[in-house]
């Protein structure tokens, strides 16, 4: 166990350090944390009763476009994915650091002897992807899973510039924000659905939303005849324009407190604003895409068509140092804890437009096949090899001197996933294509990032977060730590 250095007298780390003592140890019998994810853990006495947990429901997977067979695109989806054997725990690390004088932060290393992650798959000749379009699913104050679903046309409007080559995908910039979008889609559903309890920006971020009727129906009307005229119809009149003080005003609102809720989950999981974690890269990419938003506002002062909106999103590219030097451009903001107030900015790093494109080409739909000429259904297994959660916990000192435990957020380190697809002789009429799956789900970044992705959503889940809060908290019953300055 690491102890870093303390704040004040906050010596709450000799506590913890005895707490996993306690749980890290096959000899604490059921109050090893290994029993408990297995087997549950119930004691009336101290008022516990913690249910098993060695399984995590995963989700389903929508279907990804793979690549062409026989002239057909084919598409691989899986469903009712799970992660089991996290009751294999076998032992783990702790990194321990007060904060204030009532505050410790906890980082957990857990490591496990054998989880699987398994489910059902189905490979198919038809490429049609269900899946949302970030910005324009959040901006009309749904959650990102449901664009395109429900029949509501502002989401099918939405799903259309996110799914026709006609729309974003008839240039590059364009698959790029899609792709980006897909690469960050987990993280914008929980940001934007997160309880305002817990992620209280996310509360003002749906509370601006509502207030934004007038711009989301200007949108909608001006984005409706761009569809019409590039399907082919004639629609009537001039084409709307979009782009006056008020809608641009109410845009850098939403963006404003949709930065600080994402900020705020990062800075409750301990994440730095920095490349290579899942908040900070969200956040970056939300402010390049809100600098190129000023960028045109400046160039193209006025309002204008979605047509011109259109050509300016095809030819834009990165903003010149001086460029944005001249817009008062500094960076990513940085808010003060709960405010609005910026009080400082990180510099933005450069989008991965390679990765970005490789998610949108895996997403991209298909037209439908005319015949379903092959269809494979079976289930997948993945031995997760060299897998450990790290878990980021929260020590508090109550008012009454208790001490609370609190599991904030997982995340999960694993090399590249190993999939088994069962049924390979389902593949048999097509010899050579069970080995190209197989070589395509293991050698597809976008894929296993997806997949990954999912792994972490699901873990992160409020189940699962509750569990080893109560688990945590049960061995500072066990121990009489509950009390801070109980004798040791």
């Amino acid at each position: 166990m690491t102890l870093l250095p303390g704040a004040g007298d906050n010596t709450d780390c000799d506590l913890v350090a005895r707490l996993w003592q306690l749980l890290n140890s096959p000899s604490s019998g059921e109050w090893y944390l290994g029993s408990i994810i297995k087997n549950g853990l119930r004691v009336p006495a101290l008022g516990i009763d913690i249910p098993p947990f060695p399984d995590v429901a995963i989700g389903d997977i929508p279907q990804q476009t793979m690549f062409d067979w026989a002239a057909e695109h084919l598409g691989i989806a899986m469903s009712d994915t799970v992660l089991t054997g996290l009751g294999t725990f076998s032992g783990g690390d702790v990194v321990c650091e007060p904060v204030s004088g009532t505050e410790t932060d906890v980082t957990l290393t857990l490591q496990f002897s054998r989880v699987d992650f398994y489910g059902g798959y189905d490979v198919g000749a038809s490429g049609l992807t269900g899946c949302a379009l970030a910005y324009a699913a959040a901006q009309l104050g749904y959650p990102p899973s449901s664009a395109g679903e429900g029949g509501d046309p502002r989401l099918e409007l939405a799903a259309w510039y996110r799914d026709d080559p006609r729309g974003l995908g008839q240039s590059e910039n364009g698959k790029v924000l899609v792709g980006t979008y897909y690469l960050h889609e987990d993280t914008i559903d929980a940001v934007t659905t997160a309880p305002a309890s817990e992620v209280p920006a996310a509360g003002l971020y749906r509370q601006v939303l509502s207030q934004q009727k007038r711009s989301a129906d200007a949108v909608n009307a001006s984005t409706a005849y761009y569809q019409q005229q590039e399907s082919g119809e004639d629609p009537p009149g001039r084409p709307p324009e979009i782009g006056d003080r008020p809608q641009y005003d109410g845009g850098f609102k939403t963006y404003v407190y949709l930065n600080m809720a994402v900020q705020q989950m990062r800075e409750q999981a301990g994440l730095p604003l920095e490349p290579g974690n899942e908040f900070a890269d969200l956040q970056n990419a939300m402010a390049q895409f809100d600098d190129q938003i000023i960028a045109y506002q400046e160039d193209n002062p006025g309002e204008h068509d979605t047509r011109k909106i259109m050509e300016y999103v095809a030819a834009a590219g990165q903003l010149p140092d001086e460029k944005r030097a001249a817009l008062g451009l500094r960076g990513i903001p940085v808010h003060a804890p709960g405010s609005e107030e910026v009080v400082g900015h990180v510099q933005p790093w450069p989008v991965d437009r390679d990765r970005a494109l490789r998610a949108h080409a895996a997403r991209a739909p298909r037209a439908q096949a005319a015949d379903d000429w092959f269809h494979v259904l079976g289930e997948f297994m993945d031995r997760s090899q060299e897998l450990s959660l790290e878990v980021a916990a929260a020590f508090t000192a109550t008012s009454d001197n208790k001490l609370l435990a609190r599991a904030k957020s997982i995340t999960i380190r694993i090399g590249a996933l190993y999939i088994i697809l069962g049924n390979e002789g389902g593949f048999n009429s097509r010899p050579g294509l069970y080995d190209q799956v197989t070589y395509w789900i293991a050698n597809t970044p976008s894929f296993q990032d997806l997949l990954i992705s999912k792994l972490n959503a699901g873990l992160n889940s409020r189940t699962v977060l509750d569990h080893l809060s109560d688990a945590l908290n049960a061995g500072l019953k066990k121990l009489g730590l509950q009390e801070r300055h109980a004798a040791t």
